[in-house]
């Protein structure tokens, strides 16, 4: 059953590649900065004229390459685009489902990975529901099914060893369901990880402030629920934030909402840097979101066994 969850899968032949060209693990003690990164593509299946996804995916892989992350999560994909990003980022391993009836149906909410820097633990996924581990399930006043994929990863290079990784979209019509939504996935993130670090991405249709509250549940009260999370837009450099924070442009560039795409983190990941990626081409955009990224500089730790990449695939024998 776990298995047929496993939707998007790395060919063989992909998976040769992978092992081929894997970046090898940096020497020494030095510490390695590592970006993670989170994008609303934007789905392609509404009627989107001359800014369609046909017109844009080769901006999208290119705002992803650009920042190298070690970690990325996508919002609002559909099939086609998991299974064309899943052969243009060979190098990552990738876990999602649909959120419509968890296999390919609807959006999805996909976690990509490093195969050569992380081994996959454990994964899963529920919905931002009254009845979360229902497949397809909405939630209080939510206009859709709202999803979150989550991953726990154990780190070849770095610590934290092992770490927790969430991706989510949160309605853009029920506040009852923003809230909720926030409350149950709180609860869920300490359940699930513990004492491990957290990373939580996503779109959350609800903007940074104190009287936003998935913030003010997710980012600021955390610690009430022994889930403490900080933002990363405070290692944001001054250039950055001179440009605003708005991620929300509807194709026009000009950010409106407040910043309603975050990445959240457990306060042992150092930030060194964080932004919103602003790529555009004769003023076409890659999606209607600006992705949003930061950076975290992590100590190395010793190489430990089961460390080691399956030369024959280039993937964890897990997986």
């Amino acid at each position: 059953m776990q298995a047929k969850k496993i939707i998007l899968r790395i060919t063989a032949v992909a998976l040769l590649l992978t092992a081929t060209l894997a970046l090898a693990a940096p020497a020494g003690d030095k510490p390695v900065d590592t970006t993670v990164m989170s994008f609303n593509i934007r789905y392609a299946g509404a009627n989107d004229g001359d800014i369609s996804w046909d017109h844009r995916r080769y901006l999208v892989r290119r705002a992803i390459r650009d920042h190298k992350p070690a970690i990325f999560g996508v919002q609002e994909c559909l099939w086609d685009q998991g299974v064309e990003l899943n052969e243009a980022f060979y190098g990552y391993r990738i876990t999602g489902v649909g959120r419509d009836d968890g296999v390919q149906a609807g959006e999805m909410c996909l976690i990509f990975t490093r195969h050569d820097r992380y081994h996959l633990l454990d994964q899963g996924f529920f919905w931002l529901s009254e009845t979360p581990d229902v497949p397809g399930s909405k939630g209080w006043d939510a206009a859709c099914p709202r999803i979150v994929t989550w991953v726990k990863l154990r780190d070849r290079w770095c610590n934290p060893d092992t770490i927790f990784v969430f991706n989510t979209h949160m309605d853009h019509v029920g506040e009852e369901a923003r809230r909720e939504g926030a409350l149950l996935l709180q609860k869920r993130m300490a359940m699930l990880a513990g004492e491990y670090p957290v990373i939580l991405m996503g779109d959350f249709n609800a903007p940074t402030t104190s009287d936003s509250p998935p913030y003010r549940i997710l980012a600021e009260d955390g610690y009430l629920a022994d889930m403490a999370l900080r933002d990363s837009w405070f290692f944001a450099s001054r250039e950055q934030r001179m440009q605003g924070e708005g991620t929300f442009h509807g194709f026009t560039g000009k950010a409106g909402r407040g910043r309603i795409d975050w990445i959240l983190t457990s306060a042992v990941f150092e930030g060194i840097d964080a932004g919103i990626e602003r790529i555009q081409k004769d003023g076409r955009y890659p999606s209607d979101h600006f992705p949003v990224w930061a950076t975290f500089r992590l100590k190395r730790h010793p190489p430990m066994p089961g460390d080691e990449i399956d030369s024959s695939t280039g993937a964890t024998p897990k997986y």
